[in-house]
């Protein structure tokens, strides 16, 4: 790598890494980001979102567009030469980490659901922000005998209910997706 490029990305497709996996999903690859300090992030996506997993990987790592290159190419970036002895280690490292097993596979699952239920894949799995639901709250009736302009619902919530009754249930209830894997030493020094 140039002095430039800090982080290395190899992006395995899922026929690969079912010689790893012999359960592995079909249509799941996975994206091995390494970078110049040594940690190794692996990221999961669908063999459809191939397109768009340059400029995801880039907000997730939080790294510029002349920091990073991709192997094997995609269009717009560098590209290294990555030997057959260089991908058999990196499939020795995906191996030792079984949960990357686990995570695919819930990644598969949930984007098909998603698929399914007629949802924006990216929002169920928390790549992207769901949109604003504007929540109304109706208020309580006051005795028959109040005028009906005092009575009618406002759409404004008070501020003196707690939080977990502001926010709609199906907000509270959406759940909330990674696919993004850090390495121990890394979750460890995000705690410090």
């Amino acid at each position: 790598m140039t002095d430039t490029v800090s982080t290395l990305v190899v992006l395995i497709d899922a026929d690969d890494v079912k010689h790893v996996f012999a359960g592995w999903p079909d249509h799941i690859c996975l994206a091995a980001c390494l970078d110049r300090d040594g940690d190794c992030s692996m990221i999961v996506f669908r063999r459809d979102e191939r397109s768009t997993i340059p400029s995801r990987l880039l907000h997730l790592l939080r790294i510029d567009l002349d920091e990073v290159c991709f192997v094997p190419q995609v269009p717009g970036f560098p590209t290294r030469h990555f030997r057959y002895s260089d991908e058999r280690r990196l499939m020795a490292l995906v191996a030792s980490d079984p949960a990357i097993l686990d995570e695919a596979i819930d990644y598969a699952v949930n984007y098909t659901y998603a698929l399914e239920e007629g949802l924006d894949p990216d929002v169920v799995l928390g790549l992207k922000p769901a949109p604003e639901d504007k929540v109304v709250m109706p208020t309580l009736r006051a005795s028959a005998s109040r005028s009906a302009e005092k009575a009618a619902p406002t759409s404004e919530i008070s501020p003196l209910l707690p939080d977990f009754l502001r926010r709609s249930a199906e907000h509270a209830r959406r759940p909330r997706f990674a696919s993004v894997r850090k390495s121990k030493m890394a979750m460890l020094l995000s705690q410090a």
